[in-house]
């Protein structure tokens, strides 16, 4: 998968949207052991903002695009990226600012065609206006899933068995735009993802669980996706959740899904007996 060059970063300077979860602070702290400075922004709302005390941010609402392109430009962003979930807006309640007014019109379209087609949307006006839009897996290639089995456990002929399932079912919920996961026991569907995520996805599933440890995670990115403002991710805390819904593992998508701390999610994995491997979905499924 390209990249953008740790190299060419004396020319640039990477502005970071922070929408919730761990995943902005995970990148500006890589983009910082590398020498860079970010500027974040920090989605009102939705990022922490007590986490990013250490680095230069602004807090701004979502809906006030005039803001935040300011914001960018006075602090000579080049590179714009989006990370971490941002909850789709109430449209029915913005207060736009003028600049927002003029994108209000593309999103109000955009999101009728659901959340790829928002954020295709969002992610044009941003290049439009003379950014250079790179997702996270082009600044950060260290934070995405490898390939093989990762921990010390490995998957079972019948964990193969569903993790195939599962990719077929993914591709096909992804396909309609739906999801990015689905949690597979001995063939059947128990649960799909869908606009609640996979945390929810997964505590839905506890009611489900057998009293012995079975079924799989897989989460693959969609068809088509926009993936420089929104990829699939995984972290310790998936690891926590699919241990309390007594499944036997996570399979992800290698080189399209994001792992937020591997050494802590392969800690926990290990030490709750789940496996955790990273597919080449490509091959699988068809």
């Amino acid at each position: 998968m390209a990249s953008v060059s740790p190299s060419n970063s004396a020319a640039r300077r990477i502005g970071i949207i922070a929408g919730s979860g761990s995943l902005p602070l995970a990148l500006a702290t890589t983009l910082r052991s590398r020498g860079e400075t970010p500027f974040l922004l920090l989605v009102e709302g939705e990022a922490e903002v007590s986490q990013y005390a250490d680095f230069p941010h602004e807090v701004i609402r979502i809906t006030k695009v005039g803001r935040f392109l300011k914001a960018l430009a006075r602090e000579s962003c080049t590179h714009i990226t989006l990370a971490g979930p941002v909850k789709r807006p109430d449209l029915k309640n913005l207060l736009p600012d003028m600049e927002g007014m003029k994108l209000l019109g593309r999103i109000t379209g955009a999101a009728r065609k659901g959340d790829d087609g928002l954020m295709r949307a969002i992610t044009s006006y941003v290049k439009e206006k003379g950014f250079t839009v790179v997702g996270v897996h082009e600044l950060a290639s260290d934070l995405l899933v490898p390939l093989g089995c990762l921990g010390k456990i490995a998957p079972t002929e019948r964990d193969n068995t569903d993790i195939t399932a599962g990719v077929r079912i993914v591709k096909a919920v992804g396909a309609l735009d739906i999801g990015q996961a689905a949690i597979i026991r001995d063939g059947y569907v128990l649960a799909v993802e869908a606009a609640e995520g996979t945390d929810k996805l997964l505590k839905r599933s506890r009611e489900f669980a057998w009293d012995e440890p079975a079924g799989v995670l897989v989460k693959l990115s969609k068809p088509g996706q926009e993936l420089k403002a929104d990829m699939p991710t995984i972290g310790p805390d998936t690891v926590t959740l699919a241990a309390e819904a007594n499944l036997r593992g996570i399979a992800a998508e290698a080189g399209f899904t994001l792992v937020l701390d591997l050494k802590e999610t392969l800690r926990r994995a290990n030490e709750a007996g789940l496996f955790v491997v990273g597919l080449d979905s490509q091959s699988m499924g068809e």
